[in-house]
């Protein structure tokens, strides 16, 4: 049984499909431009013991080793008190920019758990890109790197993860990372094991405005259970200082997956009672195991470097859906569908940097292609349509990136040229209306500078947005008599434009961005010709979605108090023409964290953290409702460091709700939802000879595995 879910997320702002969670994109190696850069452009030293902040030619690092950071606990707690960065229930996001790629030691991060299974004492930097360049795919917005500090050693080491969690249900993560050097040879294998359950309670309230006044409520519970394994195993070898090689294979079985979906709606047709109708649904996902391989080359021939990087994915996923819709007044209707998509992507990504009139060039290529088949059976023809739907697509990528420092600052200018051919077959015929190419110029210019003591930089990019595949899809969902749900295989791609001042001074920073996305995706509903009382939920692009966005940061250290403090908003600026009426959608979001780390006796770190976000305007929803977030937790480590236990409460509040009000060409949706975000947390860590890992693959086509 499909559902519509709208989830606005905090600080991002962002319209995401429910259970979406995907990190991908792209990477750019350090330079001795970089490193140079840092130097002369200078850092500012707030005080012995706490972060230190320094603009890069990128973004802004955040200096963790012999800060109060170091004791936080892991990554994840580290990031959450970096600025811009805001911790959510699934991941992070980076203020006014939405998810970012996270990578470590130049390695994209693979499962968002590898942040738990990292000491903050290891952890080195973290630096957050808010205006990636050219070298990153144009669908990259944000990224975050961090590096830990260089271990040396030789031999077996493994770290093991166990994660129980109670949400009304039990829900446990079982992981174990293993590891053996020697010389230049590095051997490794990871294993995890979650079973989770999740839930959401919701209530719709649709209304129709047509010859008739339909208007529906609807009340709806959905729980759902997943299984899943995860290995990951892989090699690296470094010839020398100069030359390595490497491979990295991961394969994902999901194991068991399935929800129940119980839905009851009360119909009335121009204030008159209509049918009462309650709906059963089953969802059962039967995929097959996915392959993602990784090889790599780095090298460095003189003062030139050389990343190469190569992945192979491949996917088949089969979900089953069964509906059993019981009508008070009229027939009752039994619907049953089976989904079965197939993914395939070849990735090849090539970096060189080179050192050239006293700056750093780099210059490259990325191409990429995807194979999608997507067939979609129904049991009644009669209300909804068979499909059979191939997708290809294939895009080359080349770019340009030149940084130099100057005596006035420094500068930075790239350029990226993407070529994509799309092609949509129906049913094995090519379809030329729905088919189309994409030649677009995506520059990146930023300036840096130090006036006084701060440290400031100013930044214009263009970037990309770009449809999912299921999003491209003509697959036809039925959600009830009355709703119903699909792609829009006409969707263009969606181009922002954006102009962005940022800076530090001591402890402080600040940031404050213009944005222009034109052919912007939104979610859209309109009514079904022939028959208006249905509503068909899709996307559509405008012709531009204009926002602002600023927020502020600060982060002092009173004793053993580390506490920091964020403050954002985001201003969009949006009217929307419907036949109902036309809605000025300009209402403000305000955000806030309040985030405290307390160094206690005994080695014991208590974090308490708070975050806020106010009603208003995003794209053409309304939040309709204030969110208070309270989490809590306390770590305490044993054996010198190597057992460490943690006891985290998240959502104590239970104000982490949804309330989005919807407006569409003639129909208006307004989905208050609670979702199992309130949960009492017990992590346990051990490790043994645990080092720094030598694996340099960066990948290649991470954006594009976002959209499959």
């Amino acid at each position: 049984m499909k559902r519509l879910a709208l989830v606005a997320s905090f600080c991002g702002i962002t319209i995401t499909q429910m259970m979406a969670q995907n990190i991908n994109g792209e990477q750019i190696s350090d330079t001795t431009l970089f490193d140079k850069f840092s130097k002369e452009l200078g850092e500012v030293v707030v005080k012995a013991h706490l972060p230190q902040y320094k603009k890069t030619h990128e973004g802004l690092l955040t200096n963790v080793a012999g800060t109060v950071l170091s004791k936080m606990g892991t990554a994840e707690d580290v990031l959450k008190h970096v600025p811009s960065i805001v911790k959510k229930k699934d991941g992070y996001e980076v203020v006014g920019k939405g998810t970012p790629i996270i990578y470590i030691n130049g390695r994209k991060m693979q499962d968002i758990s590898e942040l738990d299974n990292i000491k903050s004492s290891d952890i080195k930097s973290v630096e957050v890109i808010q205006n990636p360049g050219a070298t990153y795919d144009a669908s990259v917005n944000a990224v975050i790197k961090i590096k830990t500090i260089k271990k040396k050693g030789e031999g077996f080491g493994f770290d093991t993860r166990s994660v129980y969690w109670y949400n009304k249900h039990d829900n446990t993560i079982q992981q174990v990372n293993m590891n053996y050097r020697h010389n230049g040879l590095n051997l490794f294998a990871t294993y995890k094991f979650s079973d989770a359950t999740w839930m959401q309670k919701a209530t719709y309230e649709q209304t129709v405005h047509v010859d008739t006044l339909w208007q529906q409520h609807n009340n709806n519970e959905v729980t759902g259970r997943i299984e899943s394994h995860r290995l990951i195993s892989g090699f690296s070898y470094d010839f020398n200082a100069n030359h390595s090689i490497g491979a990295r294979y991961t394969l994902t079985s999901p194991g068991y997956s399935r929800s129940k979906d119980f839905f009851d709606s009360q119909v009335t047709a121009d204030g008159k009672f209509y049918d009462y109708i309650k709906t059963d649904g089953l969802t059962v996902d039967k995929n097959n195991p996915s392959h993602q391989l990784n090889a790599y080359y780095n090298g460095t021939l003189g003062k030139t470097t050389i990343d190469l990087n190569t992945d192979l994915y491949f996917s088949t996923n089969r979900a089953y859906a069964y509906s059993d819709e019981q009508s008070q007044e009229h027939d009752s209707r039994n619907i049953n569908s089976k989904n079965r998509v197939s993914n395939k992507m070849v990735a090849t990504k090539l970096v060189i940097t080179s050192p050239l009139l006293g700056g750093n060039l780099s210059y490259g290529a990325e191409y990429i292609n995807t194979h999608r088949n997507d067939d979609y059976e129904v049991n009644r023809t009669d209300l909804l349509a068979n499909s059979y739907s191939k997708l290809e697509e294939q895009t080359a990528s080349p770019f340009i990136q030149y940084v130099h420092l100057t005596p006035i600052g420094n500068i930075t200018a790239g350029l990226r040229y993407e070529y994509v051919r799309f092609k949509y077959y129906d049913a094995g015929i090519y379809q030329p209306e729905q088919s189309r190419s994409f030649r677009n110029l995506f520059p990146a210019i930023s300036y840096g500078a130090k006036i006084g003591k701060v440290m400031a930089q100013l930044s214009y990019s263009v970037k990309t947005s770009r449809p999912s595949y299921s999003q491209l899809s003509n697959n036809v969902s039925y959600m009830n008599r009355f709703t119903r749900q699909t792609g829009n295989p006409y969707l263009d791609n969606e181009t922002n434009h954006r102009v962005e001042l940022s800076g530090v001074w001591k402890f402080i920073q600040f940031m404050v961005n213009y944005k222009d996305s034109r052919n912007a995706i939104i979610y859209w509903a309109e009514q079904i010709p022939g028959n208006e009382a249905i509503t068909m939920i899709s996307r559509k692009n405008v012709k531009s979605l204009k926002s602002m966005t600023a927020y502020i940061s600060a982060a002092p250290k009173i004793g053993i108090w580390a506490p920091q403090i964020n403050l954002g908003m985001q201003k969009p600026w949006f009217t929307l023409h419907t036949d109902v009426a036309s809605y000025r959608l300009n209402r403000p979001i305000f955000m806030g964290n309040f985030n405290n780390a307390f160094s206690l006796p005994c080695g014991i770190t208590l974090n308490v953290d708070y975050r806020y976000q106010s009603k208003g305007n995003t794209m053409n929803v309304y939040l309709a409702k204030e969110q208070h977030v309270l989490d809590v937790s306390i770590s305490k480590s044993f054996l010198k460091d190597a057992l460490t236990l943690e006891i985290k409460g998240n959502d104590l509040l239970y104000k982490c709700w949804d309330a989005d009000l919807l407006y569409n060409q003639k129909m208006e949706l307004l989905q208050v939802s609670k979702r199992g975000t309130r949960d009492l947390q017990l992590t346990l860590r051990y490790k043994f000879n645990t080092t720094r890992s030598k694996y340099k693959g960066t990948g290649a086509g991470n954006a594009e595995l976002n959209r499959l």
